[in-house]
């Protein structure tokens, strides 16, 4: 079983902040309204918050430390979205470091779990809000540009 001792304490923060920043990535995946981006990382912290509830004792530590450091807007900083595509590819690079470390020193059912979970809680953030709207008529629940994100996501995880 992988605890926090198997990391080092700037191996173990990457782990904690990781699912922050994948939250805010998806949610900059498509522009939106204010209101929306912040249902969008709302429903992100809750799913994040989940994590606890996982059955893989791994996730449950990690999660339970991300969500102390959720509101946090320094955790994610150091990522700007205001290039959403640099953004982005600052965080895909972050998961890819993350796969790498996990699949060096963590036990290879609590690497699965840990990107499973990442991966729920993108879906969770892509399907919050309905975007392209007029007056709450059409739109679409999963915008190419959420889609693209996910998939993206997908293919660092499986490396």
């Amino acid at each position: 079983m992988t605890t926090r001792s198997d990391f080092t304490e700037a191996e173990w923060e990457l782990l904690v902040q990781t699912p922050r920043w994948v939250v805010a990535a998806a949610s900059a995946a498509q522009r939106d309204v204010a209101y929306r981006t912040n249902h969008e990382i709302e429903q992100g912290f809750v799913a994040t918050a989940k994590g606890r509830h996982t059955g893989n004792a791994f996730v449950t530590e990690v999660a339970t430390e991300t969500i102390k450091i959720f509101d946090d807007r320094a955790v994610v900083g150091a990522t700007d979205f205001a290039d959403r595509e640099a953004g982005i590819q600052a965080v895909l690079d972050r998961v890819a470091s993350v796969v790498q470390l996990l699949a060096a020193k963590a036990a290879p059912e609590d690497a699965q779990a840990y990107r499973r979970w990442l991966v729920d809680i993108t879906d969770v953030v892509i399907t919050a809000a309905r975007s392209n709207d007029f007056l709450g008529i059409g739109g679409e629940f999963v915008t190419r540009n959420e889609r693209d994100f996910r998939e993206r996501l997908v293919l660092t995880l499986q490396r």
